[in-house]
């Protein structure tokens, strides 16, 4: 499956299903990006920009703000920057 496009299941698109993973060192929101038939996912992570996307242009309470900065932060941080 490309990165960034909705799944196709029974032949009705959906939205890309995300986790979100607390282990430390790889914490942060995931798309499945695919699921393979013994059960494994393959997960692709939030890039920066998704991440500013999503959050921009929108007043942000301050739990909000919070959770764009740590998602934001980890994004940064696993695209070496």
């Amino acid at each position: 499956m490309p990165w960034g496009r909705d799944a196709t299941i029974n032949d009705m698109e959906e939205a890309p299903m995300e986790v979100t993973v607390t282990d430390p060192g790889i914490a942060g929101s995931y798309d499945v990006a695919e699921q393979r038939d013994d059960g494994m996912l393959v997960l692709r992570a939030e890039t920066s920009a998704e991440v500013i996307d999503q959050f921009a242009g929108r007043p942000l309470e301050e739990a909000g703000l919070t959770e764009s900065f740590d998602r934001l932060d980890a994004a940064l941080e696993r695209e070496g920057r």
